[in-house]
């Protein structure tokens, strides 16, 4: 990979323009609204659909199960093997999605953006219906895991897929808002579940809590057959320049012949090395490795731009990782169980509850949408990760109290969701992958979110029996580890707002005292 220099020249002296003070305000196209809003119906919405759907009824579930081990056994279950199948039918969601992962990368290569999204949501649909007929086939309690894995596996597929394709078509100016509206969606299908969970939380009901996702995933399939294809695969499949100017005109919703479409389609053919580029004197700016042993072979990527590439991928893994820690998505799934079993409300209100949260968090989701691109992403990381810490905190205070301050209980943990939403929860879901060069976003992104999703397996399997056993202590899985990475997300994680991902490589090469520069 080589990686070339480029400044321009104004009087005697040498200036960098960034794209902010080139930017005006961009009014984003009916195209990138379409292409964003299924996108989002299709990764965001159906990772809070299937991260929620267990949690309302998760007493009937575990009842159902225990009566499928009677009927084929002729005794019940004993409660720490049913936990553990309780965790393990949770956590199918993130391994699932771990091989969906790996399976991007290759699908996005060899069919497109485009038909990637189609088949891996067409997918959603034998998942969703194998789910529900789980009840309908007693006792055959196995068809719940197979269904949330064909589930899972598809929006691991769509995770990477919804990353990638939204970052390779959204103008730099707007490229924050329109990806953070994967959290407003993820809130939507989470709330969606929540709602039809109140009056379906029963042991004949609950598999209706299942069916409504089929809607959803038609209306994103029709859209995806309306807009156009990514504008980078059309030049690394058919390097039809032409074609891909027309998308990406499109997407912008410019002419064909703007600035903003010509640098693209520059950035595009420089990814997969279609055009001959400059070559810089400048010592340590070249760089002939491959992304993984950039990433993952340090003795070997030691130039400069290895080394800045490698520090700006592994701060993207740091805050996966950090969100992962903060606890929210793991509570957001048992946030039923929290409020029953360790904080004593009745059944009852532990359901509302659960659900008033996620009424609350929606409008919340709509705060990194309209302010990620003015507030910058930093502060929505560090704010929120220490509100996060300060919440779990108030949570195991509360819950060690024994019921008496269990409001609150509920406090904390809203709170705790509400802050992360607008914060490092939204920006996690793209920040990684503005801090890496175009040629290497399809396989950073794949394995960025297997590292998420491999934190994520660890802990949420962990958590629910541990929980049983020690109480408002568990939470200690997600304190410390929060503390830890406020401060390293403070020291270590730079600005992207409004900046395109060489801006950003260059002004971290600047603060590391780095001598490597990346073209403008």
């Amino acid at each position: 990979m080589s990686i070339p220099l480029r400044r321009s020249i104004s009087g005697s002296g040498t200036t960098t323009t960034t794209t902010a003070e080139r930017a005006g305000n961009v009014m984003p196209s009916l195209s990138i609204h379409i292409l964003s809003i299924a996108l989002c119906l299709s990764s965001g919405f159906q990772q809070g659909y299937i991260a929620s759907v267990l949690n309302q009824p998760y007493a009937q579930i575990e009842q159902f199960i225990n009566s499928s081990w009677i009927e084929r056994n002729g005794h019940p279950i004993p409660d720490s093997t049913l936990h553990l199948l309780w965790s393990l039918l949770n956590v199918c969601f993130p391994i699932a999605t771990i091989f969906g992962q790996f399976l991007a990368g290759w699908m996005c290569s060899q069919f497109g953006r485009k038909y990637t999204a189609l088949i891996a949501s067409f997918l959603y649909i034998p998942g969703v219906i194998l789910c529900a007929a789980a009840k309908w086939c007693f006792p055959a309690f196995e068809l719940l895991f197979v269904g949330r894995v064909i589930w899972s596996l598809a929006n691991g597929v769509n995770t990477v897929n919804a990353t990638v394709w939204i970052v390779e078509c959204a103008p730099p100016q707007i490229r924050g808002r329109m990806a953070a509206m994967q959290e407003f969606f993820m809130a939507l299908g989470s709330l969606l579940t929540q709602a039809v969970g109140v009056p379906f939380s029963t042991d004949d009901l609950w598999p209706y809590n299942f069916l409504p996702n089929c809607a959803v995933v038609v209306v994103s399939m029709l859209m995806f057959v309306w807009v156009a294809e990514s504008p980078q695969f059309i030049m690394e499949k058919y390097n039809d320049v032409d074609r891909a100017r027309k998308a990406l005109a499109q997407y912008h919703g410019v002419s064909e012949d703007d600035p903003s479409v010509e640098s693209e389609i520059r950035i595009c053919e420089q990814s997969i090395g279609k055009k001959k580029q400059e070559k810089s004197s400048a010592g340590g700016i070249e760089s002939s490795h491959s992304g993984m042993e950039i990433m993952f072979m340090p003795w070997r990527a030691r130039d400069q731009t290895s080394r800045l590439i490698r520090y700006c991928a592994w701060v993207g893994v740091m805050v996966k990782i950090a969100y992962v820690f903060t606890g929210a998505r793991s509570l957001r799934g048992y946030s039923t169980f929290i409020l029953f079993t360790l904080s004593h409300f009745t059944y009852a209100q532990s359901t509302w509850l659960s659900f008033a949260t996620g009424l609350l968090r929606l409008p919340f989701t709509l705060v990194p949408v309209f302010l990620v691109d003015r507030l910058g992403r930093r502060p929505l990381i560090v704010v929120s990760m220490l509100v996060s810490f300060l919440s779990i905190l108030l949570m195991i205070i509360a819950i060690d109290i024994n019921g008496e301050w269990k409001y609150a209980t509920f406090i904390g943990l809203t709170v705790l969701l509400l802050i992360n939403t607008c914060g490092i929860g939204s920006v996690s879901r793209f920040y990684s992958a503005e801090l890496v060069p175009r040629n290497l976003l399809l396989s950073s992104v794949s394995t960025l979110t297997m590292f998420e999703a491999l934190t994520k397996i660890g802990v949420e399997f962990a958590f629910y029996p541990t929980a049983n056993v020690i109480g408002a202590q568990s939470l200690l899985l997600f304190l410390v580890p929060t503390g830890i990475f406020t401060v390293l997300c403070y020291l270590m994680c730079p600005e992207t707002s409004r900046m395109t991902v060489n801006e950003v490589l260059n002004n971290v090469a600047a603060k590391k005292k780095m001598d490597v520069v990346f073209p403008m």
